[in-house]
């Protein structure tokens, strides 16, 4: 869903992860998770943050659980896939940046799709990349609410309007993010016709599911709880 039962808050958008490949180094890519696992990639996976902290390195090991035979309840089966890969040699602790994907020093990383696109973007070939759709995967969304305590609520209320129109969503898509109301759009045929070929086929990502809030609450818990426990492995937080 997205907007709250009570409506204190609404969605905007939402990414999907998805692996981002430096095919100057990787010349097989990895399709899916298990892949991950396979001897050719020792040394080249890692996450775009600390694993006890970082959102999206959470929520990557959030998604690794779903092929593992975890689910929305159960994110056990990641922490123990990354162990796996720790164990394999394959997984590289360090927080993964742009900069460490273009040298090649983490060249398979899972990133929010609309990061992805925008890193490949800006690489403009060098190092070619590839953006892969594991399945299955994990869809997360940004949600905004207006302060019971605004000063100018009204001013608020137009600026959700405006995030919800057919151009606040474009704003958003135009960065590779998935606007909410995107489905809809494309229904209406209002999409431009060089946006729309821009962005993803929705069949790439079908896979993708998103958790409730109580269901994230409870995967982030675990995760920062069970990491060390599991895996074993400090991620050191990058120097400002």
């Amino acid at each position: 869903p997205a907007k709250d039962p009570d409506g204190y808050w609404t969605g905007g958008y939402y990414g999907v992860m998805a692996f981002l490949v430096n095919q100057a180094v990787v010349k097989n890519v990895p399709q899916n998770w298990a892949d991950l696992l396979k001897p050719e990639y020792k040394g080249q996976v890692a996450l775009s943050g600390p694993a006890t902290t970082s959102n999206q390195a959470i929520q990557t090991i959030f998604a690794s659980a779903l092929a593992n035979g975890g689910s929305l309840d159960n994110a056990q089966p990641g922490l123990d896939f990354f162990n796996e890969l720790n164990k394999a040699g394959n997984f590289v602790p360090v927080v993964a940046k742009v900069g460490t994907v273009a040298q090649g020093a983490t060249p398979i990383v899972p990133f929010w799709d609309y990061l992805a696109y925008g890193y490949k973007d800006s690489f403009a070939g060098n190092p070619p990349v590839a953006v892969v759709y594991p399945s299955p995967t994990i869809a997360s969304m940004y949600v905004q609410g207006i302060s019971a305590y605004a000063p100018h609520p009204n001013c608020a209320k137009l600026w959700m309007e405006i995030l919800h129109s057919d151009e606040g969503q474009m704003a958003w898509m135009k960065g590779y993010a998935h606007g909410v109301n995107q489905a809809d759009m494309e229904k209406r045929g209002v999409i431009p016709a060089d946006l729309a070929k821009k962005l993803p086929a929705s069949s790439s990502y079908a896979s993708a599911v998103s958790p409730s809030p109580d269901q994230l609450k409870a995967a982030r818990a675990l995760i920062g709880e069970k990491w060390m426990e599991t895996v074993g492995v400090e991620i050191p937080t990058p120097a400002p």
